[in-house]
């Protein structure tokens, strides 16, 4: 009886070891995301945590690091305007795991699953696909006023 006790802990440990960093042995430390542009066929360069660049042509399907988030992805496009958007990554479904083992286990085990997964990004993920819109550059009608109060001025701003 004592045995079988023993060998019941000994199993029931193991399978909480394997359990702990669940997002780190099931899920993955990169996202597959799709970058679109209106419009088409603009340059996008990427930057992030960790030293992460790489530049596109959209549309795009790039894989970045989930470490790298935040992500600026800056888009460029003859006749648009530069424009910057941010990337973030989420928590997925599997960083839950974690939270699930804690009460199981009495948190010992689950703390230590934490502390890899996040040294890891795992558990996070970014979106399938984004979408951003760039602005046209056209010229914009300015109306200012000469110093000395007297006439107004139509300007062309860029």
């Amino acid at each position: 009886m004592r045995i079988a006790r023993t060998v019941g802990m000994v199993m029931a440990g193991g399978m909480a070891m394997a359990l702990a960093a669940c997002a780190s042995v099931v899920g993955s430390t990169e996202s597959e995301v799709q970058i679109r542009t209106n419009p088409d066929n603009a340059h996008c360069d990427l930057s992030g945590y960790e030293g992460f660049a790489a530049s596109v042509e959209t549309p795009a399907a790039i894989s970045i690091p989930n470490v790298a988030a935040p992500v600026t992805v800056t888009c460029r496009a003859p006749g648009f305007r530069p424009t910057s958007y941010t990337l973030n990554a989420s928590a997925d479904g599997w960083i839950w795991g974690n939270s699930a083992l804690f009460l199981a286990s009495g948190g010992g085990v689950a703390i230590l699953g934490a502390l890899v997964d996040e040294s890891r990004a795992a558990g996070k993920s970014y979106a399938e696909e984004v979408h951003y819109q760039l602005s046209p550059d056209r010229p914009r009608p300015v109306r200012a006023r000469s110093r000395d109060g007297g006439t107004d001025l139509n300007l062309q701003a860029r």
